[in-house]
């Protein structure tokens, strides 16, 4: 492309993309972004004479601008409507932050799917106009091929009866109207024909398909050609419940289809925003229906209220769940034959989900570990076009981490929180008595005080943001509810009145009255009006990818400020801790740093393992069992049976359970056992030098005067460093000394007179043994009654953190779940004794149990 021969026009943009930069070819102006030809300008040809300069006789270029006719015939079709508002969000994605190439990706999704339903980019397209779908609009037939639709008259009472002189007289007139009609047609019929001709309607393969299945192709070609809407036999455009799955679902253009094609754009580029940010953005009505007009151009949004209706925008809902954003997204990349998702940057999501749950960066490094070492492949079971659950995936392991760091069985994290918060105490005040300035280790993290912040913290940013408040299930008071939908229509409204000409209709009118009404009444009943009593404490928030971090330092912000005495609600000291900056390294068995800064203060740091609660120990499995269809079932009568034993056979059928909880105890028969693959390995294998297989040796330690097996002992339970003498056995880790009760030497048994002056020397620590409990299960289409139950079974601490991580994503507790149970089976029934393969990941396909068997297989089809 020659750079001389584009130019920028001062407020001239393109109608497509917006760009500005427009390429010269043959006199006209196309956009170098997508080619589209822009009728406001031209190109005209200067000479010296034309200037009065004799010195200039070369021809110069010049841009003029050419006004655009603004006629009342200028109507845009659904499809020109939609262009306008894709690319009026798609610029409020990029003003939020997205990356530039969200507008190339967007054009390209979008052109895919008007490609696919034949309307534009379509090389078979032999007359170059929109072809029509089953879900096509009326407007769309009379504007592009000028087919009207007969309107439907209201059915009245016959009064030919009566014998009343008037309702003769208005029989007559009546008739009388209908033969001037009629000749006035005859003589107007050769002008109409020749101003505005009909042409024959166009459809699309699918649309002739699915019409065929209600009428024969030759009486919908007669339907084609009728152009006054005469024929009223068959409606051409079918009732949603008539429709297949896909022509209900994909054929229908509204607001809920711009949102699926930026969220394909989206994460096509590989953009920091997800499908849960974009909901998000909906929620808060970042992107919304309620200002369409500022999208379009303005001798159309003149006419919105016309356009709106026509278009049937009053019937759609411009909010939507996860679930249904997900699905429509997979069939979208299915119908424009997308190849495959984007994997996200995990890291990066993973680090934004810490900040936004104020947790340290400790626990980001943590899962980025574990993801490193196996790596999630985000598998699809039953299609290829499923969306994957990257965010719910993510949150999951931030979920399993910090259940191995504190248990979260309502026992274990709060004596980890009591001892941390001990801790804590012991440091700030030898940092107080410490003259030396020397620089204290950083406070311990305490999950119990951790809890209490996200709490309070969900409520305060509820109080001034109704969209978190719904997120997180936080009940506002009716007046914090009421301001919210008065300042959101004041908003629309000032947008409405920005466009001067615009017309007015009774709807509008009738909804100005209702303001006016409303208004009368709150200053009636207050003695102020909707603004004033919005406008004393209401706090505005912009867009920010982590909300409940961004949201409450504003409020921190306000309420430092002078404005910030007059809040509804007031801060506690407390919430002002940041507990980012808390430490976790002593509870992953990093106590080094802490333990040498104490031995300086004569402090002695003794860290002690809690095993996890004996009630959780092992909580089993739960299982749903559908019920039978009863359609395939054969019953067959029996008139021979007697009373008595039709009751005893009655009692002797068990009932099928629906739901039920149970230990995985099912195990494999002996006939599936000898065929085994393992089992013929190993005997393969026996005669084998180079292949010889020991049995683990069971060694026993003296500790205290009591003979201990070392598989007993946890994993970071060892011996203290004092006692150097080497072991019959070799280590997997060097010999440390954590102090716990169980494993006391004589070196630190005391005399009971000196205990006393002892006991203020030493600071306990409690720390998880990283053993948690587990239940496991099919998540899979259980239903929503089932889930409140199997809800009731999860510790407290446990149920508030998982339902916590599900809102800050915008997902149910059971998705967020069902990604944790692939991780916990995977990672805990689907691999080898990582001790005995230290250099590679070995799975493990033939658990001799059946259930846990056969869970892992199919959670690993997931991972």
């Amino acid at each position: 492309m020659d750079e001389t021969d584009v130019v920028e026009v001062d407020d001239m943009q393109c109608d497509v993309c917006a760009e500005r930069k427009f390429q010269e070819r043959e006199g006209y102006y196309y956009c170098i972004e997508c080619g589209t030809k822009k009728e406001q300008l031209r190109a005209v040809e200067i000479n010296a004479e034309d200037t009065f300069n004799e010195t200039k006789n070369h021809t110069t270029v010049r841009t003029i601008k050419q006004p655009q006719v603004k006629t009342e015939d200028n109507e845009i079709t659904s499809w020109e409507f939609y262009n306008f508002v894709l690319r009026g969000f798609m610029q409020e994605l990029l003003d939020l932050g997205a990356k530039p190439e969200l507008k190339l990706m967007t054009l390209q999704v979008w052109a895919a799917y008007l490609g696919r339903m034949e309307v534009a980019f379509c090389k078979s397209n032999v007359m170059g106009l929109p072809k029509l779908n089953v879900r096509s609009l009326p407007r769309d037939a009379r504007i592009i091929y000028n087919h009207q639709q007969a309107k439907r008259k209201r059915e009245r009472l016959d009064k030919s009866n009566l014998d009343d002189e008037r309702s003769k007289w208005r029989q007559w007139r009546k008739t009388k109207r209908k033969l001037d009609a009629t000749v006035c047609s005859k003589k107007d019929a050769a002008t109409e024909s020749t101003a505005g001709q009909s042409i024959r309607l166009q459809w699309s393969y699918r649309a002739r398909k699915t019409l065929k299945r209600h009428m024969a192709l030759k009486h919908l070609d007669k339907h084609s050609v009728d152009s006054t809407g005469s024929m009223r036999c068959h409606g051409l455009r079918p009732k949603a419940k008539n429709l297949g799955h896909c022509d209900r679902n994909i054929f229908l253009l509204n607001i809920n289809k711009l949102y699926v094609v930026l969220a394909i754009a989206l994460n096509m580029i590989g953009d920091d925003l997800q499908l849960t940010d974009l909901l998000r953005l909906i929620d808060e009505e970042h992107l919304t229906s309620r200002y369409l007009l500022k999208y379009v151009p303005e001798d159309v949004a003149v006419r919105s209220k016309t356009l709106i209706k026509e278009l049937q925008l009053g019937h759609q809902v411009d909010k939507c769940s996860y679930e249904f954003l997900r699905t429509q997204v997979g069939y979208m990349s299915r119908f424009i034959d997308l190849t495959e998702f984007q994997t996200p940057d995990l890291t990066t999501l993973t680090q934004r989900y810490v900040r936004e749950l104020s947790l340290p960066p400790a626990v980001a490094e943590y899962v980025c570990r574990l993801m490193d070492f196996h790596r999630p492949e985000f598998r699809r079971l039953w299609d290829t076009w499923t969306y994957p659950r990257y965010e719910a995936r993510v949150m999951a392991y931030i979920v399993y981490v910090m259940k191995l760091l504190f248990g979260l069985d309502d026992v274990k994290e709060q004596k980890i929180s009591e001892t941390a918060a001990e801790v804590n105490e012991r440091l700030q005040k030898l940092q107080q008595e410490d003259t030396d300035g020397e620089e204290a280790p950083a406070s311990l993290f305490v999950f119990g005080e951790w809890m209490h912040f996200v709490e309070l913290r969900k409520i305060l940013v509820s109080h001034y943001n109704q969209s978190f408040a719904q997120r997180f299930g936080v009940a506002n008071h009716l007046e914090r509810q009421l301001d919210d939908i008065l300042i959101k229509e004041r908003k629309q409204e000032e947008h409405d009145k920005s466009f001067t000409e615009l017309e007015m209709t009774p709807a509008m009118r009738q909804s100005e009255n209702m303001r006016h009404t409303f208004e009368s009444l709150l200053k009636e009943k207050y003695g102020e009006g909707s603004a004033e009593m919005t406008a004393k404490d209401h706090i505005e928030f912009q867009a920010s990818m982590t909300p409940a971090l961004s949201y409450f330092k504003r409020l921190l912000m306000h309420a430092s400020r002078a404005e910030g005495e007059d809040m509804s609600v007031k801060i506690p000291e407390y919430m002002w801790v940041e507990h980012s900056e808390r430490q976790l390294d002593p509870f992953m068995a990093k106590t080094k740093d802490l333990a040498d800064y104490l031995a300086k203060h004569q402090v002695k740091l003794c860290v002690q393992e809690l095993a996890c609660q004996e009630d959780y120990q092992r909580v089993g499995m739960f299982q749903f069992f559908p019920k039978l269809d009863q359609k395939s079932s054969e019953f067959r009568a029996n008139c021979d049976i007697t009373g008595d034993e039709w009751i005893q056979e009655l009692r002797k059928k068990e009932k099928r359970p629906v739901f039920k909880f149970r230990q995985p105890v099912a195990i494999y028969g002996a006939r599936y056992k000898a065929f085994e693959r393992a089992a013929r390995r190993q005997k393969m294998e026996e005669d084998n030098p180079f292949w010889k297989i020991y049995k683990t040796p069971k060694v026993h330690v003296k500790l205290n005067d009591e003979e201990i097996s070392l598989d007993e002992l946890s994993s970071l339970q060892t011996f203290d460093e004092a006692h150097m003498d080497p072991l019959s056995i070799p280590l997997n880790m060097p010999r440390r000394r954590f102090n716990s009760r169980s494993s006391l030497t004589d070196s630190e048994l005391i005399e009971p007179k000196e205990e006393d002056e002892m006991q203020n020397m030493k600071q306990m620590l409690n720390v998880s043994n990283f053993d948690i409990w587990l239940l496991h299960g099919h998540m899979h289409k259980l239903p929503q009654m089932h889930q409140r139950e199997l809800r009731t079974l999860f510790p407290c601490s446990f149920r508030w953190l998982l339902e916590t991580c599900a809102a800050t994503i915008g997902v149910c507790w059971s998705v967020l779940y069902e990604q944790l149970l692939v991780l916990e089976v995977v990672l805990h029934h689907g691999i080898e004794d990582w001790s005995n393969h230290k250099d590679n990941l070995r799975f493990k396909y033939n658990n001799p149990n059946k259930d846990i068997n056969m869970m892992t297989k199919i959670y690993r089809d997931m991972w």
